[in-house]
């Protein structure tokens, strides 16, 4: 068999155990990672009609002969060290749980709270005598009639 007829199959499987495996979470999962699996399993076969698969083996081809006449320099080392950190940042990134964030309820601290009232509430009767200066101010309703 040809290179062709190979990747078909290859494309063909992968796609098959892709849509296999989203079958099986279609009702346990939540509906973005559906989604998500359904647009991977798609991928390779999209690829494939489109053309892209022979693209992808020459790039794949590329990419091996690129790193067979490699020479390791300092430059070259520091590249690949810092490639490999962030692929493993992002590999660690999706390891990790993520917990939901609860917010705390705004609530005014405890030596700020007002106790409850325990009666109704005094207010300050207007001053008896008939003296101006003893009265800043003088409520309609607490007027007197002359």
């Amino acid at each position: 068999m040809d290179l062709f007829t190979w990747v078909m199959i290859v494309v063909l499987a992968w796609t098959v155990l892709g849509l296999l495996l989203v079958a099986l979470i279609w009702t346990r999962a939540p509906w973005k990672a559906v989604l998500a699996w359904l647009g991977i399993a798609l991928i390779p076969l999209g690829l494939w009609l489109v053309g892209l698969s022979q693209a992808a083996v020459d790039g794949w081809n590329t990419l091996a002969g690129w790193w067979q006449t490699l020479i390791f320099t300092m430059p070259v080392l520091i590249g690949l060290s810092i490639l490999g950190l962030a692929a493993l940042l992002l590999l660690v990134s999706r390891l990790v749980p993520t917990r939901p964030r609860n917010r705390k309820p705004k609530t005014p601290s405890s030596n700020t709270t007002i106790p409850p009232a325990t009666s109704s509430p005094t207010y300050r009767q207007p001053p008896t005598s008939g003296n101006s200066a003893d009265q800043t101010l003088i409520l309609p309703e607490n007027r007197q009639q002359p």
